[in-house]
């Protein structure tokens, strides 16, 4: 959406405060992730699976069809979440949406995606994947020497299920709206089927499970349209390294990232609505959206030393105490 809302957050290391929906988002994430590990373990004649937020559960004493330990999970995970992200203010409603939206997941089209009826392959599957390419290598001077290597792609899938022997189905669930937030745009199964996201999905499961041959990749709007399918084997595989080449090239060669000004900058991006605590700088010039003798906002002060400086003097500069760039994020941290 904003290559410079980008480079402050994920190269920089400065992080914007989550929102509420998202945070109601990982709730309901959270709760279907816990029946996904309990149907896992079921599978496997394994008794108790561990979680970071509702400890140990015995499935043999916990049914997970149980409507009172259903409410039980809701609740402890509800609490767990809105006891630390205390920057909202939450409200009864928004257990209600929680308790709603779990409901819709695992109720949709006759329970087609409840994860107690699936043969799951793994709940939350994370992924760290090296691009072994010439195309992926990379080389850099820093204060702290050189840095090189080649380009590797992290992240989590909500759940992976088998369908039959050769073929899996990635499902993630999505509580928003079903919108390109770059664009504005509805996104279409004709979207969909060029999804940066759907297509790194498929690409990372058919490097973790080289003996599948066909991945369906369902994306369920829970509140927005329903769920979507799309169909992808290996001969898909060079389409989506391309795509990953080409953004790879864009971002590797940025000197200047570009400020994409628009009306969301003051009203939706953190960098766009707040200063820099020390020191932060007073200076205006035509077209900034900060107002006359205010102190710069986050992201025009870093355009600011990026156009006088260059790149370099950001990065050594900026960068957030402790922050590495190959640092991940996993879902569901309160971090």
């Amino acid at each position: 959406m904003c290559e410079q809302q980008y480079f402050i957050e994920y190269v920089l290391g400065h992080r914007s405060p989550s929102n509420k929906k998202a945070d109601k988002g990982t709730i309901v994430h959270k709760v279907l992730e816990i029946l996904a590990m309990m149907k896992h373990s079921e599978q496997n004649k394994q008794n108790i699976i561990q979680d970071d937020v509702v400890g140990d559960i015995d499935i043999k004493q916990n049914s997970m069809f149980d409507s009172s330990f259903i409410h039980y999970l809701i609740e402890t995970v509800y609490e767990y979440y809105t006891s630390r992200f205390t920057h909202h203010e939450w409200e009864e409603k928004d257990k209600k949406d929680c308790t709603k939206w779990i409901n819709q997941a695992v109720t949709y089209n006759g329970r087609m995606f409840d994860p107690r009826l699936r043969n799951i392959v793994q709940p939350e599957q994370k992924f760290d994947i090296i691009i072994d390419k010439p195309w992926a290598k990379y080389e850099f001077d820093t204060n702290d020497g050189k840095i090189e290597g080649n380009l590797g792609i992290k992240g989590t899938i909500d759940l992976i299920t088998k369908i039959q022997d050769d073929t899996f189905e990635i499902i993630d669930w999505k509580t928003g709206r079903r919108l390109d937030w770059a664009t504005g745009e509805e996104k279409t199964l004709a979207k969909l089927q060029k999804d940066p996201q759907l297509r790194m999905y498929h690409y990372a499961v058919s490097i973790l499970y080289p003996h599948i041959q066909h991945i369906i990749v369902s994306i369920n709007f829970i509140n927005d349209g329903g769920a979507f399918s799309v169909c992808f084997d290996k001969s898909d595989i060079p389409e989506t390294e391309k795509m990953l080449r080409e953004k790879f090239e864009v971002i590797k060669s940025t000197q200047k990232p570009r400020l994409n000004k628009t009306w969301k900058c003051n009203k939706l991006c953190h960098f766009g609505k707040t200063a820099f605590d020390n020191e932060p700088l007073i200076e205006y010039r035509n077209g900034m959206k900060t107002t006359i003798g205010e102190p710069m906002c986050k992201c025009e002060q870093i355009k600011h030393d990026t156009d006088l400086h260059g790149i370099d003097f950001v990065v050594d500069n900026y960068t957030f105490l402790g922050h590495n760039v190959t640092k991940y994020k996993d879902p569901g941290s309160v971090e």
